[in-house]
């Protein structure tokens, strides 16, 4: 068997995975992607060192544990020496460590760098919501998902492909409240969010329809982690899900050009070296995600506190799945019933934290008054039965 330079563990149905394999591409790593382009050896090789590592019987390479950190299913990056990395967008931070600094997708510029992570956590966190809700309401009747992900894991999961595939989009439909979609009148207690997802969205789809028009990449010339945290969920709806794919192109014809450009893996308009654009022109996407990402993570933040100081100790999907560490908040207007998450209260105390050692008048005279960008906690949140 030939040897694999790195192998990167993921489904094409995870938009974190598609956000490594582009970050890789970008990097210049000769890469493989598994379970999917692999044979039954190779599969069970890296599937078991998966294993090993989420035991801790392998050292693991980025990011550091935490105790509010949990490993997922998918994406991992596993490299020639050893190397065990997991999380998208840690993975970009340590291979963004070995560019030029002319071609890193996280910028030296501090203004700007905040700007790109902000970007990937918006994405990260509740642009997820939005592309899985479109796969599992939008596209329901036309997603091939639950096919794809059975052939791809036939080497670990048997031959029995139509059951797997059954199983699985069940299982992902029956996940779509903990993932933020809640149909009306499906849960009671729980406020309807699909209207909420969807004018999300397509909002969404506008701002970036229009400043994709203006420049190549969200912030110039260059292409960064923002543009890699944009791409890998955008694309996770593209070939899957016809009809979300066919309302994102009628909607918003250059972003799905664009997004195809990528997912073809050409990144070969970025200019090494361009200078970031951190101007006007940025203003009604930080609006957007001032609007939606900001008070999520400050609700979720002050959930998880109040629910922790109560003696919780189980949070997430496990928490969710047994009703427990709920929250009410409100979003837009509209209100919500959700879990308290681990990761979002550790994601949301960084970026609080370099908002608050940052000192640029230039970027915060694009940012929406109040955006609250610099306070933690939003009150205090009511928890839910």
């Amino acid at each position: 068997m030939a040897e694999i330079s790195w192998v990167i563990w993921t489904s094409r149905l995870s938009p974190f995975g598609l956000k490594v394999i582009l970050l890789c591409r970008h990097a210049g790593l000769s890469y493989k992607v598994l379970p999917g382009a692999g044979n039954f050896i190779e599969d069970w090789r890296y599937h078991l060192r998966r294993a090993r590592l989420v035991a801790g019987k392998l050292p693991l390479t980025a990011p550091k544990m935490e105790p509010e950190d949990e490993y997922p299913l998918v994406p991992f990056l596993f490299g020639p020496q050893g190397e065990n990395l997991y999380d998208s967008t840690a993975i970009a931070v340590w291979l963004d460590q070995k560019l030029p600094a002319g071609q890193r997708v996280i910028p030296d510029d501090p203004a700007a760098a905040f700007v790109v992570r902000l970007i990937d956590d918006y994405l990260d966190e509740f642009g997820l919501y939005m592309v899985h809700h479109n796969r599992w309401k939008l596209s329901a009747a036309d997603n091939t998902a639950g096919k794809l992900v059975a052939h791809e894991y036939r080497s670990i999961y048997g031959p029995l492909e139509f059951i797997t595939a059954k199983v699985f989009s069940k299982r992902q439909t029956r996940r779509m409240p903990y993932l933020f979609s809640v149909a009306p009148d499906s849960l009671p207690g729980f406020p309807p969010t699909h209207d909420l997802l969807e004018s999300c969205w397509f909002r969404l789809i506008d701002i970036l329809e229009t400043l994709l028009t203006e420049r190549p990449f969200v912030l110039g010339e260059r292409f960064t982690l923002a543009d890699a945290a944009i791409y890998g969920q955008l694309a996770m709806n593209l070939e899957i899900d016809p009809t979300a794919e066919a309302m994102l192109k009628a909607r918003g014809p250059k972003l799905h050009a664009w997004l195809w450009r990528l997912h073809r893996g050409d990144v070969s308009a970025s200019q090494p070296g361009a200078d970031l654009q951190i101007n006007a022109a940025l203003k009604p996407l930080l609006a957007e995600i001032c609007r939606i990402h900001v008070p999520l993570m400050q609700q979720n933040l002050a959930a998880y506190e109040d629910w922790r100081a109560k003696g919780q100790t189980r949070f997430n999907e496990a928490a969710f799945d047994r009703r427990e560490a709920l929250y009410d908040g409100e979003l837009d207007g509209q209100p919500f019933r959700h879990v308290a998450k681990s990761f979002q209260a550790k994601v949301w105390r960084q970026s609080v934290a370099a908002w608050n050692a940052l000192a640029s008048d230039e970027l915060q005279a694009l940012l929406p008054p109040g955006h609250g960008i610099d306070v933690e906690r939003h009150g205090h949140m009511q928890a839910g039965g």
